[in-house]
């Protein structure tokens, strides 16, 4: 279409802005004019210059602080949200057509983030002063040399150090380059561009900017007639905003499909996108885009020959580019307007039209629409018969189409014109000008060849691409059922492994149970059950051990195997009776005997501290053992604290406190340790004992008994089977020392006579 060039001018510019609108603001105000930018830049460019001129311009005490994009107070705007409104009213600026304004704001833009090391934003500026440069100044040249010295100058920017800012940078340079190229005709190194710009923007994993790519890498495949990649990129992303409920989006991937469509002229199928195109266009009041589609619609219906409904469109889009202020694109729809009017026969009002057109064309300086109403012109002044005026304002067009390589307008051009020099019967120059067009119908139709190979060789890419799929799908169906065989190997072995550590689980489980049970089980055989207190199973376990190590560190000692005499393996024994348990039981009865005993019990064992220990040997028998490191002790020390032991315990119950008690020490002999054995040891205990019950006859009260043998007593007195005849035949010869708390004379039992013989 005439119109076409325009269209994609304005689309380009839309596409570049397009991923800046996702750009999140903490201001309301600047987000505010963000999205009111594409449909209504006069109103984005008052709110920008308001906010730049009412608030003051914030200094952060800290410098690390100054990156932060927070406005607490509404009187001061950061230097972060100042660059961004600079931004958005730069790029209104250029939607407006005042490119020089739009270029000293961006500058300015990008020295504020120069002056306060924000790099991002820095680079941002520069991006959009190439895309006005671009789009406004149609100074490719400079923009493209402007992103060259950009992707320099990010390469050595080190203050960039977050990779997805780097990655949003180069995918933003790539994809405004790779339309810039696109837009001069270079179409195979705008397609690298893109397929460079591709691998960015897959790891961004971002589905908006990825349906923005697929439809712009669709316009670029339409502006080259590369119509079956461009429905395919067309189409991915339609349907991507489909499924991502992208409203917008899908807007403009209907308004894409319906030019498509429309050029490959099918115009049900067109005029179906440009439809739904218009009715978001105009739901949101989005008048540029609503425009453009309404002047879609009517080229469609134009083709279709059903002109009253092309040029109510058509006058409809006029209206809204005339509220929008775009003679450009009123010049353009008043020249279609024109030729509506050329086919319904009223010339009056296409020239009306086509004069209109000729003067805003002229006033904006766009020579495509100034030849285009030129050759209209000729058009019109042929149907009207007047063949000279024709011929002139053709030639006129022609000249001008020309200049600017306009082959369309040329082809027209030079088809009326050989039908003017026809009618003057000048067939010479009519046969010229149809040699003249068939010359660009036929570099035309070489150009439409070279597209349909290059479009040949991307299908059989594509075919080869298709073939790569299938055998990759054959493989990885292949990979996966491996994959599953492994899982499932992998469950089974995990499954067993749970299982054994179950079992180990459990196992471990029940040692410990069986551990608790046996330690218990110990404690209750080595503990008495009435006091609590090691009994004579323990007394009978650790007293023989403990003698065997004393008499061997003794007899280590004796042969000089270790230096100093084991004086701490000496052992003091004291075995008492504690007459107020016995009676207990008899006089308040069993279940106060338990209680008495096991207080009792407990009593002895926080009393008795190590190393000493305590052992219940019968009833109301304890036999207490201390070590005795000194080689002379004194029994009624010994005495005297075993009885206020018991005083400490029985006065403030107000019970008898009387004790019996009969004490030794071990060695029993000192010099010879292993001559009496752990049972004779406690058998003579227990004979000063019995012999302390004696006393009690005639002195009532507490009574303890020691024996002792004297230095040089020698063992072979006391090797018998009896100890106790031992005992009293040591007394009689003066070798055992008799202590006690009484200087009465004390009666041995009857038992020990040297006649008798104890068994």
């Amino acid at each position: 279409m005439n119109f076409r060039g325009l269209f994609l001018s304005g689309l380009v510019l839309l596409t570049t802005s397009f991923d800046l609108q996702a750009k999140i603001y903490s201001s309301p105000i600047l987000t505010e004019a963000q999205n009111l930018l594409v449909n209504q830049p006069e109103r984005t460019l008052t709110i920008t210059q308001s906010y730049l001129k009412n608030r003051r311009l914030s200094q952060p005490q800290d410098p690390s602080r100054v990156h932060l994009n927070g406005e607490a107070d509404h009187s001061t705007r950061t230097p972060l949200n100042t660059i961004n409104a600079l931004q958005i009213q730069a790029q209104a600026l250029s939607l407006l057509q005042r490119p020089e304004q739009a270029i000293t704001v961006i500058k300015k833009a990008e020295k504020t983030a120069l002056d306060n090391k924000f790099m991002f934003s820095v680079f941002e500026s520069r991006i959009l002063l190439a895309q006005f440069y671009w789009v406004n100044l149609s100074n490719s040249a400079t923009a493209l040399k402007m992103l060259n010295t950009l992707n320099v100058d990010i390469k050595h920017a080190q203050p960039i150090t977050l990779t997805r800012q780097l990655q949003e940078l180069k995918y933003k340079s790539l994809m405004l380059r790779a339309r810039i190229e696109s837009s001069i005709g270079k179409d195979e190194a705008a397609e690298k561009l893109f397929i460079k710009a591709k691998g960015y923007l897959v790891a961004f994993d971002d589905k908006d900017e990825t349906i923005n790519y697929q439809i712009t890498l669709g316009q670029h495949y339409l502006r080259h007639d590369h119509y079956d990649m461009a429905l395919d990129r067309l189409l991915s992303g339609y349907w991507l905003a489909v499924e991502n409920d992208d409203q917008p989006q899908i807007a403009r991937a209907n308004y894409e499909l319906a030019q498509l469509f429309e050029e490959r002229h099918v115009f049900d199928k067109a005029l179906e996108h440009a439809t739904q195109a218009g009715e978001f266009f105009e739901r949101y009041k989005r008048t540029q885009q609503l425009a453009k589609a309404l002047s879609l619609i009517a080229s469609i219906y134009e083709q279709q020959g059903r002109y009253n409904l092309a040029l109510v469109h058509y006058f409809n889009a006029l209206d809204q580019e005339n509220q929008l202020k775009h003679d450009l694109r009123s010049a353009s729809l008043r020249l279609n307007i024109a030729r509506v009017y050329l086919h319904l026969n009223n010339y009056k009002k296409a020239e009306q039209y086509i004069v209109q057109a000729r003067n805003l064309s002229l006033q904006s300086g766009n020579e495509n629409i100034v030849a285009e109403s030129q050759i209209m012109q000729g058009q019109l002044e042929l149907e009207k018969g007047e063949l000279d005026d024709a011929i002139t304002s053709l030639q006129a067009g022609l000249i001008s189409a020309s200049r600017i390589g306009a082959v369309s307008l040329q082809l027209m051009g030079e088809s009326i014109l050989s039908e003017a020099f026809e009618k003057q019967n000048d067939y010479y120059n009519a046969l010229l000008s149809q040699r003249r067009y068939e010359q660009l119908y036929a570099g035309k139709q070489k150009n439409a060849i070279q597209s349909n190979t290059e479009v040949f060789k991307q299908q059989q890419k594509m075919m080869e691409r298709s073939l790569k799929l299938e055998e990759m799908e054959r493989e990885q169906f292949i990979n996966q059922n491996a994959l599953y065989k492994q899982q499932q190997i992998s469950l089974t072995l995990i499954g067993v492994l749970v299982i054994l550590l179950l079992l180990l689980w459990r196992r471990q489980h029940i040692n410990k149970q069986l551990k608790q049970q046996l330690t218990k089980l110990t404690t209750d055989y080595y503990t008495h059950p009435r006091s609590g207190l090691r009994n004579l199973r323990m007394l009978n376990a650790r007293l023989a051990n403990s003698l065997q190590q004393s008499s061997a560190n003794f007899e280590q000692w004796h042969l000089g195997e270790i230096i100093n005499e084991p004086l701490s393996d000496r052992l003091r024994f004291a075995l008492f009776e504690v007459s107020f348990l016995k009676r207990i039981y008899l006089e308040k009865g069993y279940q106060q005997g338990l209680t008495a005993e096991k207080e009792f019990g407990n009593y002895l064992q926080v009393q008795i501290l190590e190393p000493a220990r305590i052992y219940h040997f019968s009833d109301a028998l304890f036999l207490y053992i201390e070590p005795n490191a000194r080689l002379s002790c004194d029994p009624k020390q010994l005495a005297e604290s075993m009885q206020q032991l018991i005083d400490n315990y029985t006065l403030p119950l107000n019970i008898d406190n009387a004790l019996q008690i009969g004490m030794a020490e071990y060695p029993f002999l000192p010099r010879a340790y292993t001559a009496i054995n752990d049972q004779e040891l406690i058998d003579i205990l227990l004979m000063t004992v019995d012999a302390g019950i004696s006393l009690n006859d005639k002195q009532s009260g507490s009574n303890w008994v020691h024996l002792c043998a004297i230095d040089a007593a020698p063992a072979a007195s006391f090797v018998s089977d009896n100890i106790r005849r031992s005992c009293v035949e040591g007394i009689d010869k003066g070798l055992v020392k008799v202590r006690s708390s009484t200087n009465n004379e004390i009666i041995w039992n009857y038992d020990h006579n040297l006649n008798k013989d104890i068994s």
